[in-house]
């Protein structure tokens, strides 16, 4: 009896270890996020439309292989205050919407992801 105790003890002990290290495994081996969900999460539809609903305080997403290539949006999309300073056609934006395109706090990846799912979707 005492064997056993011991083993229970023992088996209580690693058990939120066993659940954790599943769980982390779990969230490594999970798919990224596709575009759509990252532009959503990140807020994005505050001010702009996406397949026919959101917000109308941001410019209208379209056109964008002409106006961006992957690089130059990534770069916006770090920092949009800054991008735009030099920028004439973005210094008109800002003119004619009231919301500034804030600085969007997501990681590298995510931003990758968010600047393929946009040229891809509103080329």
């Amino acid at each position: 009896m005492q064997k056993i105790r011991g083993g229970m003890k023992y088996l209580i002990a690693i058990a939120p270890c066993s659940i954790l290290c599943t769980l982390i495994l779990m969230m490594a081996c999970s798919a990224p996020p596709d575009g759509k969900t990252v532009f959503i999460e990140s807020g994005c539809t505050r001010c702009h439309e996406i397949d026919g609903s959101g917000g109308s305080q941001g410019p209208r997403l379209e056109g964008l292989q002409n106006k961006w290539t992957p690089e130059s949006l990534e770069e916006f999309l770090t920092d949009p205050p800054a991008y735009a300073k030099d920028n004439a056609r973005l210094l008109a934006y800002i003119k004619k919407y009231p919301t500034p395109m804030p600085k969007l706090e997501i990681s590298p990846a995510r931003r990758k992801i968010l600047v393929q799912y946009l040229l891809k979707k509103y080329p």
